[in-house]
C-alpha cells in the first residue's frame, strides 16, 4: 500500500484521509471494529416502559417528544376545529330537557258584552255578558316525551363522539406534521455531510490532477454532484415552509411563526403493543366513527319508537273562569281534546315506514365504518411493520454492505483503478440510503400515529387523547 503524501497544495491524499472525511462528517465507520455489537433492533412497548428514559419514546422524556408533546397541548387548546365540535357538543347537552318539558300553557282573556264594545262595560246587565279568563295546557300521549328526551341525550352521546373524532383527527394531523419536518431536518443534515464530502472529494481530485494523477473532468463531476445536492437542499427548504404553515394553522398561529428544528429521534423506536386481532377488538370498543355508528343505531330506533306513538292521540286539558257579576252567577268550564290521527294513512304510516328504513340505513352504516376502521388499522399496522423491518435491513445490513464497496472504491480511486464517477455513485448509495431510513423511521411513527386516531388511544408521546366515555363538557 502506498504512503500517504503531501502534495504542492497542502492537501493529504490517500485512503486514509478519506477514510476520515467519511467517519468525520458522514456519520460512518470505513468498517465495523470486530467483535462489535449488530444494529439494535427497535424494543419493544413493554420494554421501554422499563428501559433508559433518554430514549423512552412513551415517558415522553426524549427532548423530540417532549416537543411534540407541547405542540398537541397547544392544539387541543387553540385549534378551532376542536372548539367549534366542543361548543357543539356542550350545547347539545342542554337540549334534553327542552324536549322531554311539557309545552309551554296558553292562557287568555276575553270579553263578552252586548250593545257596547268596551270590555267591562256591560258586565252584569245581562246573562250573555261576561267576562273570561282560560287556562290551556297541551298534554303529549305519555311515553312521548321520555322518547324526546332519549332522543336528545343520544344525540348529545353523537356529538361527544365527533368532538372526540376531531380532536383525534387534529392530533393525527399535528403529528404527522411533526414527523415529516423531523424528515426533512434529519435529511438536510444527511445532504449537507454529504455536500462537505463531495468538496473535499473535488479538492481530493483536483490535487491528483494537479500532480498528474487525475483528470480534470473528476472535479468538474464533484461540482455537479453538488449542485445536485444544492437543489435538493432548496427544495427540502420549500417542503418544510409549507409543512410550517400546515402545523401553524393546526395550532391557530401567524402563518409566519417560526417553526424550530426538531430534535434527532434515532433509534427511539417502540413496539406495536398489540396483536392486530386485538388492535381490532380495541377498535371496536374505542373508535370514535364506530361508537357514534352504534348511537345512530340507537338514534334510529328511537326515531322508530317516537313514530309509533304518533298513532295515540295528544290531549288538550283547559280550565275557564267567566265573570257575570250583579244577580248572574259566575261559571266555570272545563275542557279536554283529543287530537286524532285522522290522516294516518298518509303521515304517520308513512313516518313509521321511512324510519324503519332510516333504521335499516343506520346499520348497513355501521357495518361499513367497521370495515373502514378494520382496514385502516390493518394498512397502517403492516405499514409500521413494514418500516420497521427495513430499518433493520438498510441499518444491519445495505449502510454495512454499502460503506465497505465505498472503502474499496476509494482504495481502488488511490491506486488509479477506479474513475471518479465510480467513487461519486458508491458514495451517493450510502446517501440515498441513509435519507430512506429517515424515510421509513418518519413512516414508522406517521403509521403509529394512525393507528392512534383509529384505536382513540395514545401511542406516541404522553398527552392521551379524549376519553372514549361521554361525559359532561
Amino acid at each position: 500500500m502506498r504512503h500517504m503524501g503531501k502534495t504542492r497544495r497542502g492537501i493529504w491524499t490517500g485512503p486514509r484521509l478519506i477514510v476520515f472525511v467519511l467517519a468525520g462528517h458522514w456519520g460512518i465507520a470505513a468498517s465495523p471494529p470486530a467483535g462489535a455489537p449488530d444494529e439494535p433492533v427497535p424494543r419493544s412497548w413493554e420494554a421501554a416502559q422499563h428501559s433508559d428514559p433518554a430514549l423512552d419514546a412513551k415517558d415522553g422524556s426524549h427532548p423530540a417528544f417532549r416537543l411534540l408533546d407541547e405542540l398537541v397541548r397547544d392544539a387541543l387548546h387553540s385549534n378551532p376545529s376542536i372548539r367549534a365540535a366542543r361548543s357543539r357538543w356542550a350545547a347539545s347537552t342542554k337540549r334534553p330537557s327542552q324536549v322531554s318539558t311539557l309545552p309551554n300553557p296558553e292562557v287568555g282573556f276575553s270579553s263578552m258584552t252586548s250593545g257596547n264594545a268596551l270590555p267591562y262595560s256591560t258586565l252584569g246587565m245581562g246573562p250573555i255578558d261576561w267576562a273570561s279568563f282560560m287556562f290551556t295546557q297541551k298534554i303529549p300521549w305519555p311515553g312521548k316525551l321520555a322518547l324526546e328526551g332519549e332522543m336528545a341525550e343520544t344525540e348529545a352521546a353523537r356529538q361527544a363522539r365527533d368532538y372526540q373524532a376531531v380532536t383525534l383527527e387534529v392530533i393525527r394531523e399535528v403529528k404527522e406534521a411533526f414527523f415529516q419536518i423531523h424528515t426533512l431536518d434529519r435529511s438536510r443534515e444527511i445532504l449537507l455531510k454529504y455536500r462537505d464530502l463531495l468538496d473535499r472529494f473535488a479538492r481530493i481530485s483536483e490535487s491528483r490532477y494537479g500532480v498528474g494523477e487525475g483528470l480534470m473532468q473528476d472535479p468538474l463531476r464533484a461540482q455537479v454532484e453538488i449542485s445536485l445536492i444544492l437543489e435538493r437542499l432548496e427544495l427540502l427548504d420549500v417542503e418544510r415552509e409549507s409543512l410550517e404553515a400546515r402545523l401553524n394553522a393546526l395550532l391557530n398561529r401567524p402563518m409566519d411563526a417560526p417553526v424550530g428544528s426538531v430534535p434527532a429521534i434515532d433509534d427511539a423506536t417502540i413496539e406495536l403493543p398489540f396483536s392486530l386481532d386485538k388492535l381490532f377488538l380495541l377498535a371496536r370498543e374505542r373508535n370514535p366513527a364506530i361508537a357514534a355508528g352504534r348511537l345512530d343505531i340507537q338514534q334510529a330506533s328511537l326515531r322508530l319508537d317516537r313514530s309509533r306513538k304518533d298513532f295515540l292521540p295528544n290531549f288538550t286539558v283547559s280550565a275557564g273562569y267567566f265573570l257575570r257579576a250583579g244577580e248572574f252567577r259566575n261559571m266555570y268550564e272545563y275542557r279536554v281534546g283529543l287530537e286524532l290521527p285522522l290522516y294516518w294513512r298518509r303521515k304517520e304510516r308513512m313516518a313509521v315506514e321511512e324510519n324503519v328504513e332510516n333504521l335499516q340505513g343506520s346499520r348497513h352504516e355501521y357495518e361499513r365504518k367497521l370495515q373502514e376502521v378494520t382496514y385502516r388499522i390493518k394498512d397502517s399496522y403492516i405499514a409500521a411493520r413494514t418500516s420497521q423491518r427495513l430499518l433493520e435491513l438498510y441499518r444491519g445490513g445495505v449502510i454495512p454492505q454499502a460503506t465497505a464497496a465505498l472503502d474499496s472504491s476509494i482504495s481502488a480511486y488511490h491506486v488509479g483503478s477506479l474513475d471518479f464517477l465510480t467513487l461519486t455513485t458508491n458514495a451517493l448509495t450510502i446517501l440515498n440510503y441513509e435519507l430512506q431510513v429517515q424515510k421509513e423511521l418518519g413512516d414508522y411513527y406517521r403509521s403509529l400515529v394512525r393507528l392512534e386516531q383509529q384505536l382513540g388511544m395514545n401511542l406516541v408521546g404522553t398527552v392521551s387523547p379524549p376519553p372514549s366515555g361521554v361525559h359532561r363538557p
